[in-house]
């Protein structure tokens, strides 16, 4: 179970256009098809049609100060800006949980979370390899007013996901219980801060291809690594010749002599065959990136990856460690 949460968001139309319909396409404002919606389900809601069940939750929001003072609560503070809370829950690839399963852990992460009274929405995908839902929650209490506190959902949901993976008998995250271990001891485990690129190529492809995400990271920081085998040969073969022509000039003629013409033949030789193995691991290298990236092919978040891995590689020609190294050009 690998629970992951989205940054919270003001807007409950902007969230429903997008878990329940298709994504968009390059050039599209929005895509009201649904194929990729297995079902929906709404908790704490009068009405089990999605399109009404997100403007409920949306005039709930709006309504937050006069429930407020229905309930005899003082409206201190600010005002919620960020009412939309959306997380999904992502099951092994291995395991193929019913709709009532499925439905019970969801309301059952709200219930960890503290959020078992709010308006919610549960969201099926079935676009990827393993089954997942997506939740979007209201933080606006619909009978207080009072905004959901969700400063400690991440250590609430990573503490669920452990219990609900022991109650059915099988543990797919042991370092995940690790961490809880460490935490129940007292001690600060975070996960290590996201590099940059993983961060912009997470930011192209959203929560549902972190797979693509990953795998191209991967494949562009081996592709660096070549860039620079490949401009390091370079320069060394320069000072080599330099070196050869320094050595084997005449001081007082200034003409080159017999030996040089011998040592240029082998050092040509030299460099050709170390031209040609570069070449060749390039060859091995486009294809292994090649049968990296396929299970990928087909889906739109991957070729808005594969821009950005474009990009990220005519970032790095000019020296921007950002984007995985010195270079991009092959071998010469």
């Amino acid at each position: 179970m690998v629970p992951a949460i989205t940054a919270c968001g003001r807007s409950f139309r902007g969230a429903a256009l997008y878990y329940l319909h298709d994504k968009r396409r390059d050039g599209e404002a929005e895509r009201l098809t649904a194929d990729r919606v297995a079902w929906v389900e709404t908790v704490n809601l009068p009405t089990g049609d999605p399109e009404r069940a997100w403007r409920i939750m949306a005039h709930t929001a709006l309504a937050q100060a006069e429930l407020k003072a229905a309930a005899g609560i003082k409206a201190t503070g600010r005002k919620l800006a960020k009412p939309v809370f959306a997380y999904s829950l992502a099951w092994h690839p291995g395991e193929r949980p019913t709709k009532a399963q499925m439905i019970e852990a969801a309301r059952s992460s709200l219930e960890a979370q503290g959020l078992e009274e709010h308006q919610a929405i549960i969201v099926c995908h079935d676009d990827e390899p393993q089954a997942h839902v997506h939740i979007i929650v209201n933080r606006v209490h619909p009978v207080t007013g009072k905004a959901a506190t969700l400063s400690n959902s991440k250590l609430k949901l990573s503490q669920w996901a452990e219990g609900y993976e022991r109650k059915r008998g099988k543990v797919f995250c042991p370092q995940r219980v690790r961490n809880n271990a460490r935490r129940s001891r007292g001690e600060f485990v975070r996960h290590p801060r996201t590099p940059r690129p993983v961060f912009e190529f997470n930011q192209a492809t959203g929560n549902d291809h972190l797979g693509a995400v990953f795998a191209a990271t991967a494949q562009r920081q081996q592709d660096a690594h070549l860039h620079e085998l490949g401009r390091a040969m370079k320069r060394s073969h320069a000072r080599q010749w330099d070196e050869l022509r320094q050595l084997y000039r005449d001081p007082d003629t200034g003409r080159f002599r017999e030996a040089f013409l011998r040592h240029c033949d082998t050092l040509r030789d030299k460099q050709a065959r170390q031209r040609e193995e570069l070449r060749t691991a390039w060859e091995t290298r486009n294809a292994e990136r090649r049968a990296a990236l396929s299970p990928f092919a087909n889906r739109e978040a991957t070729r808005r990856a594969g821009r950005a891995y474009g990009q990220g590689l005519t970032r790095s020609r000019y020296g921007d460690d950002r984007f995985g190294g010195p270079g991009r050009d092959g071998p010469g």
